[in-house]
C-alpha cells in the first residue's frame, strides 16, 4: 500500500485557506480525525490542518510546509500526505504561510516559525507529544523546514529553541545553497521577487549557512528524475551537514521526479518519523 496516495499536486495559481471567519471544521474522515484551518496567527494565511490517528495517545508531531515556490501552494494539496501519516500514527499538522510576492523573505519562515510555536503549546491539546516534534517540507517547504530548523533566530523570537525539533525530512528541496550564483541561472528573475533585488544577501536564507553539530537528525529525499529543482542542492546540503556531525541520510531515488519522489521514497520517512526518540526535545517544557 502507499503511504500517500497518488493525487495531483497542482503547482499552477494562488490557493489560500478559508477567510479569518471561518471556525476550524472538526470531522472524522477513513478513522483519522481532522480539525481544518485552525489559526496559528491573525492573518487569514496564518492555518493549519490537523490530522489525527483515530487514537492519538502522545502521538509524535509532524509539522509538513507545502511547496509551491514561496509564492502558490496550498495546505489542502497535502491533505492526502496528512491523512497517511495519521493512519501511521503521527499527528500531522499542515500550514499555510504568507506568500510571495505580497510579502518577501524573511515572512515565509516567519510564519512557519509562529506555527511551531502554536504546535508546541497546543499540540497536546490534540492528544499529540510536542517532545516528539518533526519538521516536513516539501519543494520550497523543505526549504523553510531546513532553515527554521537551523537559524535559532525565528524560533527564538516564538520562545521556542531550535533543540525542540527532533527530526527533518526535506523532500525534492531547492535553495538548502541559495547564494548570489543563483541570480545567474535561468530561474534568477524566479528568486528575486522572493528573496529581494539584492542578491547578495541570499546567502542568509541558506540552510546550509547554518549547518552546525547541535542541528536535529535530518532525511533529505530527491528524485534523481527531477528537472525542476536538480538533486545537486540537496547532495550539497547533505554534505556540508555531514561535515558538521549531524546525523543525516541522503536518499537518492532513481527514475523518480519532484513529485512522484514522495510516493517512492514513502517508506523511508515512516521509518525515520516512527523510529525509537533517544531524548525528549525541549518543547516537552513549553507545552
Amino acid at each position: 500500500m502507499e503511504l500517500f496516495p497518488r493525487q495531483r499536486f497542482a503547482r499552477a495559481g494562488r490557493e489560500t485557506s478559508q477567510g479569518a471567519s471561518r471556525l476550524a471544521l472538526e470531522r472524522v474522515v477513513d478513522g483519522t480525525r481532522q480539525a481544518l484551518d485552525v489559526s496559528y496567527g491573525v492573518h487569514p494565511e496564518q492555518r493549519l490542518d490537523v490530522y489525527l490517528p483515530a487514537a492519538a495517545a502522545a502521538a509524535p508531531v509532524v509539522l509538513f510546509v507545502h511547496g509551491g515556490g514561496w509564492s502558490v501552494g496550498d495546505k489542502s494539496q497535502y491533505a492526502a500526505v496528512g491523512n497517511r501519516l495519521a493512519r501511521e500514527g503521527l499527528a500531522a499538522m499542515i500550514v499555510n504561510y504568507r506568500l510571495s510576492p505580497a510579502v518577501q523573505h524573511p515572512t515565509h519562515v516567519r510564519d512557519v516559525a509562529q506555527a511551531i510555536g502554536w504546535c508546541v503549546r497546543h499540540a497536546a491539546s490534540y492528544g499529540a507529544d510536542p517532545a516528539r516534534l518533526c519538521l516536513m517540507g516539501h519543494s520550497s517547504g523543505a526549504h523553510l523546514a531546513a532553515l527554521v530548523a537551523l537559524e535559532p533566530s525565528y524560533l527564538a523570537a516564538e520562545g521556542v529553541p531550535t533543540s525542540a525539533i527532533g527530526r527533518v525530512v526535506g523532500v525534492s528541496g531547492v535553495g538548502y545553497d541559495l547564494d548570489e550564483r543563483y541570480a545567474e541561472l535561468p530561474v534568477g528573475p524566479f528568486f528575486r521577487p522572493v528573496f529581494g533585488a539584492d542578491c547578495r544577501l541570499w546567502k542568509h536564507a541558506a540552510p546550509l549557512q547554518y549547518a552546525g553539530r547541535s542541528a536535529p537528525e535530518f532525511l533529505l529525499i530527491h528524485g534523481l528524475g527531477d528537472t525542476e529543482a536538480p538533486p545537486a542542492s540537496t547532495e550539497v546540503f547533505a554534505a556540508a551537514l555531514q561535515a558538521t556531525g549531524v546525523a543525516t541520510r541522503l536518499v537518492l531515488v532513481p527514475d523518480e521526479n519532484h513529485v512522484s519522489v514522495m510516493f517512492a521514497a514513502a517508506p523511508q520517512v515512516v521509518e525515520f518519523l516512527r523510529a525509537p526518540w533517544s531524548r525528549p526535545s525541549a518543547a516537552a517544557s513549553l507545552s
